[in-house]
């Protein structure tokens, strides 16, 4: 299944690039272009809302621009079916909550990172053990248009009743698609 991925990343890559282009050439010159223009591109808006997704994972967001500066702040949800991490057992079912800040270093290329906290359970013999996983989350992505991808990393402290608390990371890649809107 992994090997199947990665032909259709490519492939919604290569058609959101295309349609970005396409909706570019598709509007009249004038003043009035480079609003609906920058709307079109997704992170030019004032507003975002971004639809992330992983291998067994997704997540939703909205960020809001601080003025005319580069700089967003937003919250999002985000899910995964046991992600690649480092604890010292595997992490089933994430669910968490996030509040992050977004910096839009150029139209290719923005990065979050915030705080983040998560229930899970663990992926082992015990069905009712649960916990919680608290800490940072960051994801740098390069992209075009509406679509973005790149690595998000989230580093923190997991506590739960039978196996105690200790410090771990889970890591993965996204496909993020941002719409934007506003001015």
């Amino acid at each position: 299944m992994r090997g199947s991925v990665a032909p259709l990343l490519v492939s919604l890559l290569a058609l959101a690039s295309a349609s970005a282009g396409a909706q570019e050439t598709l509007l009249p010159a004038g003043p009035a272009t480079s609003v609906r223009a920058g709307s079109a591109r997704g992170l030019d808006g004032r507003n975002q809302v971004a639809l992330e997704i992983g291998y067994l994972a997704a997540g939703l967001s909205y960020a809001r621009r601080i003025g005319a500066t580069p700089f967003s702040a937003g919250a999002g949800v985000w899910g995964a079916w046991e992600p690649p991490g480092s604890f010292d057992r595997d992490v089933f079912e994430p669910v968490g909550l996030e509040l992050f800040g977004r910096y839009r270093a150029a139209p290719w290329l923005h990065a979050d990172v915030g705080v983040t906290g998560a229930r899970y359970q663990w992926a082992d013999d015990c069905s009712d053990c649960s916990g919680t996983l608290v800490g940072v989350r960051t994801a740098v992505l390069v992209g075009r248009g509406i679509v973005f991808v790149g690595p998000e990393v989230t580093a923190g402290w997991a506590d739960d009743d039978r196996y105690g608390s200790g410090f771990g990371i889970l890591w993965g890649a996204q496909l993020r698609l941002v719409l934007g809107w506003g001015p």
